[in-house]
């Protein structure tokens, strides 16, 4: 069974246009993907992380067709707060997320929904604080943050729910280069661990050196899907919509070019 399976999904924002941001999209996630997901503003990413955890259709209005399963679940027959213990969304404002007046109390909000008993709430919070590197913060107030230190919360209060799956939809956007590296190991210890992470990103160079599998939105569908080295090397097409090219990337083309030169220059001197 995939992580996640998604069949002919469409959906219209209820607006006077009935907007189509999403147009009858087929995808598979499988478990321990680490799936980038990359598009031009605009293209429907956000749209589609809101399905991915049933907000879409169960709580935003629109028109919605088609079928989104998580682990087998369809999101239009389960309850979010179901979906939760599988499927947590991380949203690119953490401000937007955040509500509790202590870092600890962010954290410990979620489990507690989930009925457990005290010390296993506890015991969930105080771990997703250890492996986001914030325990020395739990008692701070969350206004006082830093914008990647309340990232950092927003992660870790998803985590202490302990779900399979992680949609992160732009984390890393208002952040400086440490603490956007601080927040990709975060995410690369955890899909080594086990999780699927699905990281919706305009950071591509990031999205080449940790992600698997990138994919590729653009008129409202998924139009490319491959490992990273074989979606990027679309230069073309990427510039088309938008969208650049790693510069690590390129760096590595031009010493294989290179040293393909010097192989080829060497080879002849042989000769001679």
């Amino acid at each position: 069974m995939n992580a996640i399976q998604i069949n002919n999904l469409s959906f219209f924002y209820e607006n006077e246009n009935k907007t189509c941001v999403l147009n009858n999209i087929n995808l598979s996630i499988k478990k321990r993907d680490f799936a980038g997901i990359i598009g031009a503003t605009g293209s429907g990413k956000t749209t589609f992380a809101l399905c991915l955890n049933g907000l879409i259709p169960n709580s935003i209005n629109g028109i919605f067709s088609g079928t989104v399963k998580i682990k087998g679940i369809s999101t239009k027959k389960a309850r979010i707060a179901e979906l939760s213990k599988t499927i947590g969304l991380v949203f690119q404002d953490p401000d937007s997320q955040l509500f509790a007046l202590t870092v600890f109390d962010e954290v410990l909000f979620g489990p507690e929904n989930l009925g457990l008993d005290k010390n296993e709430i506890e015991k969930r919070a105080n771990n997703a604080l250890k492996m986001t590197g914030i325990y020395d913060l739990k008692n701070r107030e969350t206004h006082s943050l830093s914008d990647g230190q309340k990232q950092k919360v927003c992660i870790a209060s998803i985590l202490a729910m302990d779900p399979e799956i992680l949609v992160l939809d732009e984390p890393t956007a208002k952040l400086d280069y440490k603490s956007t590296k601080e927040i990709y190991e975060i995410l690369r210890a955890l899909n080594k661990k086990g999780k699927t992470i699905i990281l919706i990103e305009h950071k591509v160079e990031w999205l080449y050196n940790y992600a698997n599998r990138i994919i590729v939105m653009n008129n409202s569908n998924f139009e490319l899907d491959g490992k990273p080295n074989e979606i990027f090397k679309k230069s073309s097409y990427l510039k088309s919509i938008g969208l650049e090219v790693p510069q690590s990337m390129k760096l590595k083309e031009k010493i294989k070019k290179l040293e393909r030169k010097i192989s080829q220059m060497t080879k002849g001197d042989l000769l001679d």
